[in-house]
Order: C-alpha cells, then sequence, then structure tokens
C-alpha cells in the first residue's frame, strides 16, 4: 500500500466521521426545538410513577395541574382507569406498607350497582 492510498483512506475515514458528527449535532439541535414548539417542556404535567404490568402495558399516575389521574398505558394509547385524590394518593404512597387488596366480590357489587 502507496503512501497516496494510505493518505486516500484516511481522508475518507476523516470525511465520513465528520459526516456522522454534523448529523448528530443538526438531530440534537432539531429536537430541542422541536419539543419547546409541542410544549414538551412538563410544566403542568408531571408523570408521578410508571409500574409496567405486562409487555407494552403500564399503569401510570399523572399529575395535571392540581387533579391526578391513573392511566393504563398501552401500544393502541392511554385509557383513563380513575382520578385519584391528593388522600388517596398520599395514604397509598406515605406509610410505606402495600395496603391491603379488597375483596373482589365488594368490587364486583359496587360496580354492578353503578349500572
Amino acid at each position: 500500500m502507496g503512501g497516496t492510498d494510505l493518505l486516500s483512506l484516511l481522508s475518507i475515514l476523516l470525511t465520513l466521521a465528520l459526516a456522522l458528527l454534523a448529523c448528530y449535532l443538526v438531530t440534537r439541535w432539531m429536537g430541542l426545538g422541536l419539543g419547546s414548539r409541542l410544549g414538551a417542556g412538563g410544566q403542568h404535567v408531571r408523570v408521578l410513577e410508571r409500574v409496567p404490568v405486562g409487555r407494552d402495558q403500564a399503569l401510570v399516575v399523572v399529575r395535571a395541574a392540581n387533579r391526578f389521574f391513573l392511566l393504563g398505558s398501552s401500544p393502541s394509547g392511554f385509557s383513563l382507569l380513575a382520578e385519584l385524590t391528593e388522600e388517596e394518593l398520599s395514604a397509598s404512597s406515605s406509610d410505606g406498607v402495600p395496603p391491603e387488596p379488597p375483596d373482589f366480590r365488594a368490587l364486583l357489587r359496587k360496580f354492578r350497582a353503578k349500572k
């Protein structure tokens, strides 16, 4: 391999490295601008907790302004499962002991009574 072949190879590698660096910097710059234009700052909406419950499925506790929501997340989208009060949210996280699971029959009766 001659000296000119080596210089040619090094110039190609340097050009490739500079092109990759430029692509990285441009995508970072565009991503920052896009996030601010879409309101992705998270000033009023925050995800407080996320618990995976299956493949591509999770339970998510979200605070929007002064309201709390329990959402189900799946590949098809989000579903509102419940709106939580601040007392319910703080009671479940403050004592450190997991709450007793509710009686399934009582929950079923309560659900049927609503219909």
